[in-house]
């Protein structure tokens, strides 16, 4: 059948019929297409999310320090509790960065039956390291290290050790280190070491690290030992137990704070050992010296960091500090050698032994080779046929306390 068009007619069912399959068909794009849309929404929106399991590879210092400073110190901690067990003490304080390069600028080999001398460092970067010690102000001490704190910087601490043991020192000592501030040792009750007995020299350098233990609370390993004013920091027998407790060398300096302000800012230079203590003079230079340091472009570093080594070591405190032994000297071959005016050592000490038992020198032996000892020493040159100076070289100290001069 054909309409007035001459079109064929179509039935009403069938209409209907093609209207639905139509409907559906349209019905059946949209959801399609909304599929679509949703997928392209999560697949832009997601594209800059972080992976909440991923954490960003840091492969050496560099990257690490350009993590947000907070941050990074919670990585770090919690990649180190996946690796390790490590308990609370040995992680109290912060661990420094290491740089090779800066081992370049030790001191050369030590001579034989010693350890080195820190002077200063062999460098031309632009890095020193303030030192302070004895620590008898603690508030002063606390000025010191905020001011070193304020600016970025770090010092190396030399405490005596009964002023350790002081309940405001220990707070403080103990929130330096918590800061990556270095503590040494300046032995127990700020001796020269070089006229006292083995178990008096073993004494006051044991108990003196004994007692960082002890205000920090765990076995804590020092590296530096710094004799009451640096007298005997070429005494060998001093050497022998600070290697023997495995210390790295005997700490000196290159700047006195003890000169005036244009003094110390005249000779600041790469490389610097400054030696501070927390006297109201002191503290007044430090307070300006500190910041004035880092605007002329300089960082505050500690000892180990200056000379390329790894931080005080520590571990769990598991023996009681009052049942710790004190390690004896053990015996060293002696290396002899010349003595003369303003000698400071333990081979001095028993020469004027020997000098005072032959009727050369009177009085009580002290440890110092000085006009009295030079006196007694020309005496027996000139008795024995030796040139006159007043210098007793290492033959000689070895004939006399060896018996072969008697």
């Amino acid at each position: 059948m054909a309409n007035r068009y001459g079109r064929p007619t179509v039935s009403r069912a069938r209409q209907r019929a093609v209207k639905k399959k139509q409907g559906i068909l349209i019905l059946g794009g949209l959801a399609a297409l909304l599929v679509v849309i949703v997928l392209a929404v999560i697949l832009l929106t997601g594209r800059d999310r972080p992976d909440p399991e991923a954490r960003p590879a840091v492969t050496d210092s560099t990257q690490a320090a350009a993590l947000d400073p907070e941050e990074a110190s919670v990585e770090a901690e919690e990649d180190q509790q996946e690796t390790e067990p490590v308990t609370a003490e040995a992680t109290a304080q912060p661990v420094q960065s290491v740089d090779p390069a800066r081992a370049q600028s030790r001191p050369g080999p030590a001579a034989s039956g010693f350890l080195p001398v820190f002077t200063r460092a062999n460098t031309q970067e632009k890095i020193v390291a303030i030192t302070v010690d004895d620590c008898f102000q603690a508030d002063n001490l606390r000025q010191i290290v905020d001011a070193a704190i304020q600016v970025g910087g770090k010092l190396t601490i030399f405490p005596i050790g009964e002023n350790v043991l002081l309940k405001k020192q220990s707070e403080i000592l103990k929130y330096a280190w918590e800061n990556g501030f270095e503590l040494e040792n300046h032995t127990f009750t700020h001796n020269g070491l070089f006229a006292v007995s083995d178990e008096g020299l073993a004494e006051e350098v044991y108990k003196q690290q004994l007692a960082l233990s002890q205000i920090l609370g765990v076995e804590y390993q020092c590296h530096f030992l710094r004799p009451r004013g640096g007298d005997a920091r070429h005494d060998q027998r001093m050497h022998m137990y600070a290697k023997q407790l495995g210390y790295y060398g005997i700490a000196h300096w290159s700047a006195s704070g003890s000169a005036g302000k244009s003094k110390i800012a005249k000779g600041l230079q790469p490389g610097a050992i400054y030696l501070f203590h927390t006297t109201d003079k002191d503290l007044e230079k430090l307070l300006q010296f500190i910041p004035w340091v880092v605007e002329q472009g300089y960082q505050l570093v500690t000892l180990n960091e200056m000379f390329g080594y790894p931080a005080n070591e520590t571990a769990p405190l598991t023996t009681p500090i009052d049942q710790h032994v004190i390690p004896p000297l053990q015996p060293y071959d002696i290396v002899y050698v010349s003595l003369k005016d303003t000698t400071y050592s333990w081979e001095a000490y028993l020469l004027q032994e020997k000098l005072i038992a032959m009727g050369y020198l009177e009085g009580v032996p002290d440890g110092v080779y000085g006009a009295g000892c030079a006196q007694a020493v020309s005496a027996y040159q000139r008795d024995h046929g030796l040139q006159e100076t007043g210098v007793a070289d290492a033959d000689l100290v070895k004939a006399i306390l060896e018996g072969e001069g008697t």
